[in-house]
Order: C-alpha cells, then sequence, then structure tokens
C-alpha cells in the first residue's frame, strides 16, 4: 500500500491531518469551541492526533498557521523525516506565507476566502507562493464558481483544495463538482470535508473518494479511534483511487 501520490515533482500524502478541528472551524457547530479549547493551544494533543495518523501511514499535516500546531509539527517533524507538511494561508491581511515556507510546505493553497472572491488579491499570493519555489494551489469554498474560473483565467493553477463527500455536503451542485474534478485529469485535487463535518461514516465516504479524481485527503480528526478508524478507510480508498 502506498502513502504517497505525486504532485508535480513532489511526494504528497494520500492522507493528512487536518487543522479545521484543531481551530475549531465553524462547521462543527456546538463541537468547534470544545475542539479549539482542547487542541489550540496544546501542542501535546495534536502531537498524540499526528502520531497515531502517521503510525496507520498518515504522512502529513494539511496546516492553517495558528495557535501551537507550528510548534507541534516542528517537534513531529524532527522524529519523522518523511512527514510532509502542506498548507493554507491565513485569512487575514498577512497570508503567513514565511511561516508555512518555514515549515517546508510542499504546496501552500491560497486560503478559500480568497480564491472565492477571484480577484487580484488572489493572484498576487498564488504569485509570491510560486516565487518561493512551492507548488501555488487554491482552496475552494464555491467549487462550481471558482474552479471554472481558475480554468479560464488561470491555467497555470493544476492544484485545489476542495469539499468533496459522498453527501454533498458543502459543494454546492455536487454532480456539477464531480464532472469539473472527473474531468481535470491533468489537475491535483486534495479533498477535505470528506466526511462532511463527522456525518458520513468512512467507509462510505472513501469508497466514494474512491470513484473520483481525487488524488488524496486531508482530514480533521479528534481522538485515537477516529484516527485509527478513518486513516485505514482512507488509505484503501485513495489506493484504490490513484
Amino acid at each position: 500500500m502506498s502513502f504517497f501520490c505525486k504532485v508535480q515533482d513532489r511526494n504528497i500524502p494520500l492522507v493528512s491531518v487536518g487543522t479545521s478541528t484543531f481551530i475549531g472551524a465553524g462547521q462543527f457547530g456546538k463541537n468547534a469551541r470544545v475542539y479549539r479549547k482542547k487542541f489550540l493551544n496544546n501542542s501535546d494533543a495534536i502531537l498524540e492526533i499526528l502520531e497515531a495518523c502517521y503510525q496507520i501511514g498518515g504522512r502529513g499535516i494539511e496546516v492553517i498557521p495558528a495557535g501551537k500546531i507550528s510548534e507541534a509539527i516542528k517537534i513531529f517533524r524532527e522524529a519523522h523525516n518523511d512527514f510532509v507538511v502542506t498548507g493554507s494561508t491565513f485569512p487575514g491581511s498577512d497570508p503567513l506565507i514565511d511561516d508555512l515556507v518555514e515549515m517546508n510546505a510542499q504546496i501552500i493553497f491560497v486560503h478559500a476566502s480568497v480564491s472565492d472572491q477571484k480577484n487580484e488579491r488572489l493572484t498576487r499570493i498564488l504569485d509570491e507562493v510560486s516565487s518561493r519555489g512551492v507548488i501555488p494551489g487554491m482552496a475552494v469554498h464555491n467549487p462550481v464558481s471558482t474552479l471554472n474560473y481558475a480554468f479560464e483565467n488561470l491555467p497555470e493553477i493544476k492544484t485545489f483544495l476542495i469539499p468533496f463527500n459522498a453527501k454533498g455536503i458543502f459543494m454546492g451542485n455536487q454532480k456539477e463538482v464531480e464532472n469539473l474534478v472527473d474531468s481535470h485529469k491533468d489537475c491535483a485535487f486534495m479533498a477535505m470535508k470528506t466526511l462532511g463535518a463527522g456525518k458520513i461514516d468512512p467507509e462510505i465516504a472513501y469508497a466514494y473518494i474512491a470513484k473520483h479524481n481525487i488524488r488524496c485527503a486531508t482530514i480533521g480528526m479528534v481522538s485515537i479511534e477516529e484516527v485509527n478508524i478513518t486513516t485505514k478507510y482512507a488509505l484503501k480508498g485513495l489506493n484504490r483511487g490513484n
């Protein structure tokens, strides 16, 4: 079983730990505050999840630089030299590209709140990422509109972080997103929200992923049990898909 895929010339993990749970992102509803309190400023709690995922085959993290996440990554990489960082820019006025470059991020996605605006700031950040020798990508929250814009106006961008799951949660028009993804074989799609913020069984989630042109996934997880189950099914589905 493989733990990596190729994106351009880089080895990118099939499964990366997502940091949406660590920062307590809004899609987790009433649990968001609980997750944020448990993880954001607790590097030991983050390290526990990273280690559990690594032991099963998850070799990376998709990070938004915040709290103690960067500190945890630094500690973890000292013991695991094949651990790969990908990242998304910070949504504030400073995208924190320097922080991500310092972590040796192999891909830096422009945050979806910027990508979906489809304006000059998006182009400027993509250019800055590229100038640093990092693969530039776009995270999106409105996949149909933003992917169509990118395909037409930014043909050099071939790497995307998109919501993609069996129930179409957060996807908008699910069939249209599937068609866009499956018809662009030259692009690398990393899936996020694959479990629909905990609403989809992992076995079902990754059997669906395996049917589509998804190269890898980032998964927010909060317990050892969840890591063990989800990472196993994710690797199975993504190996089948790749």
